[in-house]
């Protein structure tokens, strides 16, 4: 195993940004994470030894993380990806694969359509493209934010703590530590754009659209599981699953993840 790199602060608009950035000989791999995430989701990336060669970038969302939470930010997805265009031109990062998870999804589409000939292939994982994508976002969007800010958000890390200690599963404790690092409003808020554009965005659409090679990535136990599975058999998207995992397949089953990844970015 390599060694990670450590935690750099670049400031786009006066809002300080916290990444992992490695510079490599070969080709670039941006990294989004999603809802209540951070830049450490994709830390394996960095100590994995077939990643030496690669320039990577993972960044904490505005919001999320270390990064600022800014009172008044929009976090509208598309925003977010205005920002983490930002961050990589501050990087000096030119052409580069693209991974994004979850919510990340979202601004990993918005990011193609700012920036379409820098993209070399994107790696969709369970990312939002239809309303029945929405889950966890579904339900707090359904709250007033003065109800999530009141108790909701405790509500819900209280629930989850109790899933996962009830399952013993330290890699979701692992996300309950990240998640408690976000704000309520920056919960709240992101939930309601990724709501909005799941259900309205055309996300699907767009990003079938894309002028690139692009993949979507589910966990084993999702097979079958959303319609958009069907969807994207059907417009001959390449499909790849991960085995022994659900929708937190990175932290379930990290090599199988991460050989997918590699496996994808070679073909690319």
């Amino acid at each position: 195993m390599g060694s990670c790199p450590p935690s750099v602060e670049v400031r786009v608009n006066g809002v300080s940004i916290s990444c992992l950035f490695r510079k490599g000989e070969g080709e670039a791999i941006v990294f989004i994470h999603g809802l209540g995430g951070s830049r450490e989701d994709f830390l394996e990336a960095f100590r994995r030894e077939d990643f030496r060669r690669f320039t990577l970038l993972s960044a904490d969302l505005v919001g999320f993380g270390d990064s600022d939470k800014p009172a008044g930010f929009s976090y509208l997805m598309k925003e977010q990806a205005r920002f983490l265009g930002k961050v990589i031109d501050r990087f000096c990062v030119g052409r580069f694969h693209l991974v994004a998870h979850s919510m990340g999804g979202i601004v990993g589409i918005e990011l193609c359509e700012i920036m379409p000939n820098r993209v070399c292939s994107f790696i969709n994982a369970e990312g939002n493209l239809t309303a029945e994508d929405c889950t966890i976002t579904r339900r707090i969007a359904e709250m007033s934010e003065e109800e999530f800010v009141r108790e909701g958000f405790e509500q819900i890390k209280r629930e989850l703590r109790e899933e996962f200690e009830g399952r013993g599963d330290q890699a979701e404790m692992a996300y309950l530590r990240t998640l408690s690092r976000a704000t309520a409003e920056s919960m709240y808020k992101s939930s309601l754009s990724t709501v909005q554009e799941s259900d309205f965005g055309s996300l699907l659409s767009r990003f079938i659209s894309l002028p690139f090679f692009k993949c979507y990535v589910y966990g084993e136990k999702s097979r079958g599981v959303f319609p958009s599975e069907k969807l994207l058999k059907q417009k001959r998207i390449p499909i790849f699953y991960i085995s022994k995992s659900g929708h937190a397949m990175i932290e379930e089953n990290p090599n199988g993840f991460y050989d997918c990844i590699l496996g994808i970015v070679r073909r690319a």
